[in-house]
């Protein structure tokens, strides 16, 4: 009997340490900004915070921790939390809190009673959290492409991409590969991309055709297999890098294979919605994106793409390409995008 009642005790106390916390309640602390999950436990939980900074994604996980009932967690979005998922994974709870701009956060436990809090605070600074590149295809011995009345694809990449600096250089830092008529092989422009750490490589070109009758606008990302139309338009771009000296197989990919499919998804993401929207607003053929083998996309560790705004070949088109209005629609338009792809 002794036995049996001591065996009791201990199972009473065995449950007591391995049975599962419960998250009672979240809430919003307003006279300080915080999160606070009120925990009924008899031991301090154990917890882990890790942080995405480039997603601003915040996750917990706590330990032998379960949801007390289903709380409606739109109403912690606001200020300080963009969006916040809880999943229980039967024994731990994880919290996926995805914080806006500038809002930095601190992660710690309180006790009597048990709580975990997460401590926000706005940062009020003015830092951008993102480096865009933009690189205005071609430049001083390399006039690109040249089209009617002698208009040259250098001097209308320029002029489009100073005007995207100027609408993006609030929200993000802005590294140009040119900002005057000068040349810049296209091993240096990925490198100089690489160097500043850019999130987002920006390539401006002019496409260029035989027929005078070809027009629209495409987008190229890098992929390292391409359809027969693709493949003519990145050697056509990439001849240009043989022609002045550059030998432009000698520049490599320096992603890994994951990177390289992670930096390919991403391209896409923002070339399919620009291209639409970008021949919309001009009026202009959607002519659709490609991968391919482009020299200054692959050189570049992260996602990319390369803009072709039109073709200079085409008389009406070239003539609208000049024009200051339709540049401002063509800069607005991307940095839209880019506000999207990050924000």
């Amino acid at each position: 009997m002794k036995k049996l009642f001591f065996f009791i005790i201990f199972c009473l106390l065995s449950l007591s340490i391995f049975a599962n916390s419960l998250v009672k309640n979240i809430r919003l602390n307003t006279t300080v900004p915080q999160l606070v999950l009120d925990i009924s436990s008899k031991t301090k939980p154990k917890f882990t915070s890790s942080y995405d900074e480039y997603n601003r994604l915040l996750f917990i996980e706590i330990e032998k921790t379960n949801l007390n009932s289903k709380i409606n967690m739109s109403k912690f979005i606001g200020k300080n939390i963009n969006k916040i998922d809880v999943l229980d994974y039967g024994k731990n709870l994880g919290l996926f809190i995805k914080l806006n701009k500038n809002v930095s956060h601190k992660v710690f436990s309180l006790n009597n009673p048990h709580r975990i809090v997460i401590d926000f605070r706005n940062n009020g600074s003015k830092k951008k959290e993102f480096t865009v590149t933009i690189d205005a295809g071609h430049g001083g011995k390399d006039p690109g492409a040249i089209g009617f009345r002698k208009y040259r694809e250098k001097d209308l990449t320029l002029a489009v991409a100073k005007k995207l600096k100027a609408k993006l250089s609030k929200d993000f830092n802005i590294i140009m590969t040119r900002e005057s008529d000068h040349f810049v092989t296209l091993s240096n422009r990925s490198r100089i991309a690489n160097r500043g750490k850019a999130d987002l490589f920006v390539s401006l070109h002019i496409n260029s055709s035989k027929s005078s009758k070809a027009h629209g606008m495409e987008i190229f990302y890098f992929s390292k297999k391409s359809s027969p139309y693709a493949g003519r338009i990145a050697a056509y771009e990439n001849s240009f890098g043989e022609k002045y000296g550059e030998k432009t197989t000698s520049i490599a990919q320096i992603m890994g294979e994951l990177a390289y499919n992670k930096n390919m998804e991403k391209s896409i993401a923002i070339a399919e919605p620009l291209n639409t929207s970008l021949s919309r607003r001009l009026n202009m053929k959607d002519r659709g994106i490609y991968g391919a083998n482009f020299a200054v996309l692959r050189g570049f560790n992260g996602p990319g793409i390369l803009v072709e705004l039109g073709f200079i070949s085409n008389k009406n088109e070239v003539l609208k390409m000049s024009r200051t209005a339709n540049q401002n629609v063509m800069a607005d338009e991307i940095a839209k995008k880019v506000r999207n792809f990050f924000y």
